[in-house]
């Protein structure tokens, strides 16, 4: 167990003492960095192989490598720093959906503080389980987030317990130090990509990289089936959204900060809004071109790269913020399959064969002589009201590109006039040139 020392914060019956929401300054960011230099990793900032293959000048800012695989442990070594002794009795409670919840627990098991998260119930058993591990009490609670901080707010009021989470100033603070990063390893930044879950890390480096870098231009990036940050920009103030069930589950919260928003109202140069489907292809490109495990949050900037939304970054210097990468093997082994699906590696059809010896066997040896590879085959014999001398067939095959595959169906749609195929199309005014 490690003394915490008091620093110089005024702190006012557990929270940064202010009426009105709080804008992040720098000096808090500048403070944020002293607290938490020996605690966290300096994480590499590596330009990105796939820019070899685009037309742009792509750089990854790694924080997936943190120890608890994510930058919001950051925020969670500043605050439990600057808050001191006082919070050793007391412990602390933290509403999250994964990524706050592992930060807390391993920095506050470091200094010996009694932390309890609060997840929703859909919560992978297996990131509930490492929460445990380093030494957290685990409570899962409701279907969302919001649920989770509802419950810990009813609970803080009971117990005393300092209440966290991603708005928390401090916490805010401790995310700035990401951009001090960024600006200190690649001082010829142009520009910087953030996801967005609840906006915290998006306002913390608006104010680092902006300050230390005035021509740096900020952009956020979110899922478009959850624009939470999107349309609290255009209404001009935090509103709520529904949460819809995809695959980028890091960034769902339904509203963003107020103190998030009141950093950033009026100052983001640009707010992005990403296609599932690019989120999906992104995760396989740095899985495959950059060795690096993300989960699908963390990747939503390169998936915004990736989907054409930014054409004015064209040969200048853009970093890409890896947010994130705690993901557990299932769902890894699911998003890679949408990956796979939404780049066109994966082609899915049925179609009709000859009802006898070489029916398949002919099917089969088509797929190979393309270099496809069979993944899947499954007969339908006894609902088909046709042709009792056919027999559907569902198929599912690899491919190596869009190119591939489609020159397969071209192959297939010559033989067999009958396939029907179910692909992801995507829009050709997203698509872009990766060779």
């Amino acid at each position: 167990m490690v003394a915490l020392v008091f620093s110089k914060v005024n702190v006012v019956d557990d929270r940064i003492d202010c009426e009105r929401p709080h804008v992040l300054s720098f000096n808090e960011i500048k403070q944020a960095v002293e607290r938490i230099e020996s605690g966290i990793i300096h994480t590499p900032l590596c330009e990105a192989k796939l820019s070899k293959h685009m037309d742009y000048n792509i750089y990854l800012k790694c924080e997936n490598l943190q120890y608890t695989g994510s930058c919001a442990e950051r925020g969670m070594r500043n605050a439990l720093v600057a808050y001191g002794e006082k919070i050793m009795d007391r412990g602390i409670i933290v509403p999250s959906q994964g990524n706050m919840a592992l930060g807390a627990a391993y920095h506050a098991s470091f200094f010996g503080i009694p932390v309890t998260v609060v997840l929703p119930d859909r919560t992978s058993p297996a990131l509930a389980h490492r929460c445990t591990e380093l030494g957290a009490d685990v409570v899962l609670y409701g279907t969302s987030y919001d649920d989770a901080l509802a419950y810990a707010k009813k609970v803080q009021r009971e117990s005393r317990q300092i209440l966290l989470s991603a708005d928390d100033p401090l916490v805010m603070a401790g995310l700035g130090t990401v951009g001090i990063e960024i600006i200190t390893q690649l001082p010829e930044t142009d520009a910087v990509i953030v996801p967005v879950a609840s906006g915290a890390l998006l306002a913390a480096l608006l104010v680092s990289c902006k300050r230390l870098k005035c021509s740096c231009l900020i952009y956020g990036a979110e899922c478009a089936k959850v624009p939470k940050m999107m349309k609290a920009l255009q209404a001009g103030k935090p509103v709520s959204v529904p949460i819809v069930s995809n695959l980028a589950e890091g960034l769902n919260a339904s509203r963003v900060g107020d103190n998030t928003f009141a950093t950033i109202k009026g100052r983001l140069d640009r707010m992005l809004v990403v296609e599932e489907s690019y989120i999906a292809r992104a995760m396989i490109s740095v899985l495959e071109r950059e060795r690096l495990v993300t989960d699908c949050a963390g990747v939503c900037a390169v998936a915004a790269v990736m989907q054409g939304l930014v054409p004015e970054l064209r040969g200048k210097r853009a970093v890409c913020v890896l947010s994130s990468g705690n993901v557990d093997s299932g769902r890894l082994s699911r998003s890679i399959q949408r990956g796979l699906g939404a780049s066109g590696r994966l082609l899915r059809f049925a179609v009709a064969v000859p009802d006898h010896r070489s029916g398949l066997e002919h099917l089969a040896k088509t797929i190979a002589n393309e270099n496809a590879v069979l993944k899947s085959l499954v007969t339908e014999q006894m609902w088909v009201h046709s042709d009792v001398g056919s027999t559907w067939v569902n198929v599912v095959v690899e491919t190596a590109n869009e190119v591939h595959a489609n020159k397969l169906k071209d192959r297939l749609r010559d033989l067999y006039p009958s396939a029907r195929f179910a692909v992801i199309d995507l829009d050709d005014k997203y698509k872009i040139a990766v060779r």
